[in-house]
């Protein structure tokens, strides 16, 4: 009787803390994720946490302020399609808000998208766009995936850890972990099935190709031991094992995001003067417009009164200066700009270019290496089928921003004139001179007419 009294009373003490703290905002954010109550107690997050909000803080609000523009188109995203806020952090804590943002393992953008990955939930990556450095496009790509993983493995944390090390190693994970914590309460060396379930880890342990057999052990371990797997059960490390459950780096991973959810719930962490930066409203400080193919950031730049760089930095996803050729487009432009735009866009300016001759010698190549260009850039432009190329056939060869051009100019030589000298004063080479002149040798006289190979900038 003793021990049932104590029971309840501890059963209501347990009740009382959860009806207490349910409004405890760290809660809500292991609950938004699936994640056990428990885990709010994990010491190695908590001094994550420590760090974020005390000796990091500085640079913690550095990269929020880095990410002032994309953070509330990812948020509006979100919000969309009614998943939990918290996926926030997974840009944060893949790019720190930088489109630019590039791994050394060939990933690139806000949510470090592989080429294969990308293409599979609709971003392209060709010859002009990289659509992995396109921050909206980009986040409802990632939406789309982290949405994948999440029917894949039943629980929002498990996709984010998916997104870090793949759902294979995830899945495999889970698996090995129920079983692990069945067999700690029940006899499991005869249990055929469980037998031939770990057959199945150890099966693609060996060949990465069998994840449909990973797959059914995964469902059928669910299905038959349907015990309850906490967070700290995965993140566990089990002595003298050389594979865990989990790699070290997916383990401090879904730390670091559920301590970036803690800290920004947090009251001491540094507040703005009205709000905190991540409770702003939705409306971001650029806005898609349409624009025709071709279309030149330079020319943008110049009507809206915007430095290029400014332009530049918010359409990473154009490769060149200027939009695909062979296709109507979108940019990105300041939204106190856009009354502008509507009012003064020239369709008939949208790009600059040059007409340019095709002269004894030339090749696609060649003149695609002297404009800084990719061939199949001036193929696309002027509709070419093939490579050839005739002589005094015009081509328009679109300009880049800043661009130094090849152009031929005449000379007359001057009293005191050397050849060296005037290589000089074109930032040129004597050589070069020699062989569009035909001369022999380095003889030059006064008042003759030389042809100078130089450059002229285009802006």
């Amino acid at each position: 009787m003793k021990y049932i009294i104590i029971f309840i009373i501890f059963i209501s003490n347990l009740y009382a803390f959860l009806t207490t703290d349910i409004s405890n905002p760290n809660l809500i954010a292991l609950n938004s994720l699936n994640i056990n109550p428990s885990f709010i107690k994990d010491k190695k997050t908590n001094y994550l946490f420590n760090i974020y909000s005390k000796r990091k803080k500085r640079y913690f609000l550095n990269i929020l302020e880095n990410g002032y523009s994309y953070i509330p188109l990812i948020k509006k995203e979100i919000n969309k399609a009614h998943i939990p806020s918290n996926i926030v952090f997974v840009a944060m804590a893949e790019s720190y808000f930088s489109s630019d943002a590039k791994s050394n393992k060939k990933a690139i953008g806000l949510w470090q998208f592989m080429p294969q990955t990308a293409k599979h939930f609709g971003l392209k990556i060709n010859t002009y766009v990289d659509e992995r450095k396109d921050p909206i496009k980009s986040t409802i790509a990632a939406i789309k995936y982290l949405s994948f993983l999440k029917k894949q493995t039943g629980k929002w944390y498990l996709a984010i850890m998916s997104y870090n090390c793949g759902e294979a190693r995830v899945i495999e994970a889970v698996t090995r972990a129920k079983l692990d914590l069945y067999c700690k309460s029940h006899k499991c060396r005869k249990n055929k099935k469980i037998k031939e379930l770990r057959s199945f880890i150890k099966e693609y342990q060996r060949n990465h190709r069998k994840f449909s057999k990973l797959y059914y052990s995964f469902k059928k371990t669910n299905r038959l031991y349907p015990q309850n797997l906490n967070l700290e059960n995965l993140l566990r490390v089990q002595k003298g094992l050389k594979r865990q459950y989990l790699p070290k780096e997916t383990r401090k991973y879904i730390r670091k995001i559920v301590a970036m959810s803690f800290l920004l719930n947090s009251n001491n962490f540094v507040q703005y003067q009205n709000h905190y930066l991540l409770n702003r409203g939705s409306m971001s400080n650029i806005i898609k417009v349409n624009v025709p193919a071709g279309t030149s950031l330079g020319y943008i730049s110049k009507f809206l009164h915007i430095s290029y760089s400014r332009l530049r930095k918010n359409n990473l996803h154009l490769k060149y200066a200027f939009t695909p050729p062979n296709e109507d487009s979108y940019i990105y432009i300041p939204y106190n700009k856009l009354a502008l735009f509507r009012m003064t866009f020239n369709n008939k300016k949208i790009a600059r270019k040059i007409i340019y001759k095709v002269k004894k010698g030339d090749s696609l190549n060649r003149i695609a290496r002297n404009f800084k260009l990719n061939y199949k850039i001036i193929k696309d432009f002027n509709h070419l089928r093939t490579s050839f190329l005739r002589v005094n056939q015009t081509l328009v060869i679109p300009i880049r921003h800043n661009i130094k051009i090849p152009k031929i100019i005449t000379y007359r030589v001057k009293k005191g004139d050397s050849l060296n000298k005037i290589a000089r004063k074109y930032h040129t080479k004597t050589a070069k001179i020699r062989k569009l002149n035909n001369l022999r040798n380095f003889t030059i006289y006064k008042n003759q007419k030389l042809s100078i190979p130089t450059y002229i900038t285009m802006r």
